[in-house]
């Protein structure tokens, strides 16, 4: 589902949290499951900008903790995600940061009474970047990459996963390297790239230089999948691959349907 950029940024700026989600897919007819993934990828991109700020005043925060701020509270006042400032109290408390992510999985070892529950608190406010929000966004990957995998065995098309083709020990490889190319609108396809993102002009350059460039030196034309839609003016053309969406498998629809309605939230 490809979106003209003029709807995009009126969509985007009006874009907060969830409860804009609904109103807004009402107002414009366009999946809850789309504008909750614009959103996600709006949190991620305004707290790159903020880390540092917010980090820069660690020990005032914690400070304040310590004094009986809440660790929510402390995000509210910060406008910062739950999960990341319970990271930086714990960084104070002089813990490791695989310590950390260890805790967060495990509260019930966190000895201190009031950050157990805190924490506890804390990532279950947080729809970006808790280990929960991590494992629904792991959890689409897996689901897009499933129906390009039946779309290819229902045509008998041969291919290597990215696993397979890592297992022998090579470096960067798209999601699906096809065994002989096959021709989708007057190009001759040999890898398939899934992304369980909405294509704007930040994850589409980003990824670009970081995969699609790459992939489509080393093994030719391709084609990357952005399932719930991009912009309809992404450059793409002439750049070694084609960008499709979840429309371009449309007889999978009960399952296209399962990924865009997957927790949109909790």
């Amino acid at each position: 589902m490809r979106m003209d950029r003029q709807t995009y940024q009126k969509i985007y700026s009006s874009l907060n949290n969830f409860g804009d989600v609904f109103r807004l897919s009402e107002e414009y007819s366009r999946p809850e499951g789309m504008l909750a993934t614009i959103l996600n990828q709006k949190i991620v991109k305004m707290t790159r900008f903020k880390h540092r700020r917010i980090y820069s005043r660690e020990k005032e925060l914690f400070l304040r903790w310590t004094q009986g701020r809440s660790i929510l509270e402390l995000a509210e006042y910060t406008f910062f995600p739950p999960t990341l400032m319970a990271s930086l109290i714990l960084k104070n408390c002089d813990m490791s940061r695989k310590s950390i992510n260890w805790l967060f999985k495990h509260l019930d070892c966190i000895e201190n009474r009031r950050l157990r529950k805190e924490i506890g608190k804390a990532l279950d406010a947080d729809y970006f970047f808790s280990p929960r929000a991590h494992e629904m966004q792991c959890k689409k990957g897996e689901m897009g990459e499933g129906i390009i995998q039946k779309w290819l065995d229902d045509r008998n098309i041969s291919y290597c996963t990215e696993a397979e083709i890592r297992a022998q020990g090579d470096g960067k490889t798209p999601d699906f390297v096809l065994a002989d190319p096959i021709c989708i609108e007057d190009h001759m396809i040999r890898w398939i790239e899934s992304k369980a993102l909405f294509g704007d002009d930040l994850e589409h350059k980003h990824y670009e230089k970081k995969q699609f460039e790459e992939y489509a030196d080393i093994f030719g034309e391709g084609m990357v999948v952005y399932w719930y839609g991009y912009l309809e003016d992404l450059q793409s053309e002439g750049e070694g691959y084609l960008v499709k969406d979840h429309s371009f498998f449309g007889e999978y629809k009960e399952q296209t349907d399962e990924l865009f309605n997957y927790l949109v939230y909790w």
